[in-house]
């Protein structure tokens, strides 16, 4: 059986700060990839699927000048573990965006082009 990609958009790998709202509280994490659809992060706190969350990100600037918050509102698409465990120190939430204002998606649609220009 071959795998096909179903991802429309690019994806790039990105450590970030992470801050996630919802599903009952909130929690700070990190990204692990990042496309103009979409993040997949590690968070302490597991989310369960078809949770509407809000993330905060820190965008770096090009060539190191600092770094730019963006916002954005999306629903969990894909928890694991998907149950707690009080074993599992970090949990990978994959969130798909419903909503990101014009000037976060143009730093968003920025950061991805410089990291795939690299």
């Amino acid at each position: 059986m071959s795998f096909v990609e179903r991802r429309k958009a690019k994806r790039v790998e990105a450590e970030l700060a992470i801050t996630i709202s919802g599903g009952g509280g909130e929690a700070e994490g990190r990204t692990i990839d990042i496309s103009s659809n979409g993040v997949s992060f590690e968070s302490p706190r597991l989310i369960d699927p078809l949770t509407k969350v809000r993330l905060e990100m820190a965008v770096p600037f090009p060539a190191g000048e600092g770094e730019r918050r963006i916002l954005f509102d999306g629903v969990v698409v894909r928890t694991e573990p998907e149950v707690e465990d009080p074993s599992v120190a970090l949990y990978r939430i994959a969130v798909f965006f419903t909503y990101m204002d014009a000037e976060s998606q143009h730093t968003l649609d920025e950061y991805i082009e410089s990291m795939l220009s690299a």
